[in-house]
């Protein structure tokens, strides 16, 4: 009965077999350590058929096909060591997933041999199978209703009724081949939904990453307008990185990214403010205080000046803010007030043209 478990477990769990998989070669960084894996992979698979090919079941009708692919995983085995020692780690990566999954392959045919084999020896419980095929199932209808996948189930659904009805008729040969019909069918449901749930997490991934090329656009601004240049350039690279990514870990990778750029100017410009605060406290004269303003000012409008380039709107009010700010410049003997009040109108002009120039962006 082990064995007649072990059909059943594949059906019952190929849903959290394959994305598993993914997940543990996306995570794995060490080609050396994938070598291992696969070398091990094969010595394994090696010996599981030596034991098939000395045992004594008469109907491995498969075997040639099974010794096809050994040979073809151990070749992509031979090129993913040759792409580790070139550094390629690219294909290394897709000759290890390739690999892997013939030597898996290979598992899953086996282990139906040996299911075979041990049906032949003693009579299954048909009846308990096809309840348990029955609740997978009705899991894969939840996971279709929840992916809005509208999968059509009136086939394998009719396959369980006819495994049933020749259970009861104690027919164990046809049972035990609408029961094949239903794991297999069962097994593409499977990798279908699989298939949708991988599409799913791209696109919402993507519509992330779009969310975070406009906070891109904002953080460059920023970091133009505090004189972090290499910051900017950064942040450039990496919208560039991003909006060409097409995979979920790429993205996050380089939100990760944007999220530390961040932090970064965050720190920045506290650090800024912070040194305002102890010019202020060393009594900079009036005039200094302004001009120090007003070339932060200067530096913000031309960097809009230059961003703003084909919107009217935008050049008039950079444009109208230069003029006020070198006018306010040569005019510093007016009162306090006066200089305040130009530079909030400055601030305001500059933030009309800002926001244009982020709408266009």
């Amino acid at each position: 009965m082990n064995k007649i478990y072990g059909i059943i477990t594949i059906f019952a769990f190929a849903g959290l077999m394959i994305p598993t998989s993914a997940m543990q070669v996306e995570a794995a960084s060490d080609l050396d350590y994938m070598l291992i894996i696969a070398e091990k992979g094969k010595k394994h698979i090696k010996l599981k058929i030596n034991e098939m090919q000395n045992s004594n079941i008469q109907d491995w009708k498969n075997q040639q096909v099974v010794l096809d692919i050994y040979d073809k995983s151990g070749y992509e085995i031979e090129q993913l060591e040759k792409a580790i020692e070139n550094g390629d780690v690219k294909s290394a990566r897709k000759l290890f997933i390739s690999s892997m999954g013939k030597i898996k392959q290979i598992s899953l045919m086996l282990n139906q041999i040996a299911v075979n084999k041990a049906q032949d020896e003693a009579l299954p419980d048909y009846p308990q199978i096809l309840k348990r095929y029955e609740m997978n199932v009705q899991k894969l209808k939840q996971m279709s209703q929840k992916l809005d996948a509208d999968i059509d189930f009136s086939e394998i659904e009719h396959l369980l009724l006819l495994g049933k009805q020749n259970a009861e008729k104690g027919q164990n040969d046809q049972t035990k081949q609408v029961i094949d019909q239903i794991a297999l069918k069962g097994l593409d449901i499977n990798k279908h939904l699989a298939s949708i749930n991988q599409v799913n997490k791209i696109i919402k991934a993507q519509a992330l990453a779009e969310r975070y090329v406009d906070k891109i656009n904002t953080l460059i601004v920023q970091a133009k307008s505090s004189g972090l240049l290499d910051v900017a350039s950064q942040l450039e690279n990496t919208k560039i990185h991003l909006a060409s990514s097409n995979t979920t870990s790429q993205i996050t990778k380089n939100i990760k990214i944007i999220i530390i750029i961040n932090n970064n100017i965050k720190e920045t410009q506290q650090k800024l403010r912070q040194a305002n605060f102890d010019v202020d406290e060393i009594k900079l004269s009036q005039n200094q205080k302004f001009i120090g303003k007003l070339n932060q000012l200067e530096t913000k409008a031309k960097f809009l000046h230059s961003e703003a380039i084909g919107s009217n709107a935008a050049l008039y009010y950079v444009e109208k803010a230069l003029s006020i700010i070198h006018d306010t410049k040569n005019n510093l003997d007016v009162s306090e007030g006066k200089i305040t009040s130009k530079i909030k109108l400055i601030e305001g002009l500059l933030l009309k043209a800002e926001k244009i120039v982020r709408e266009l962006t």
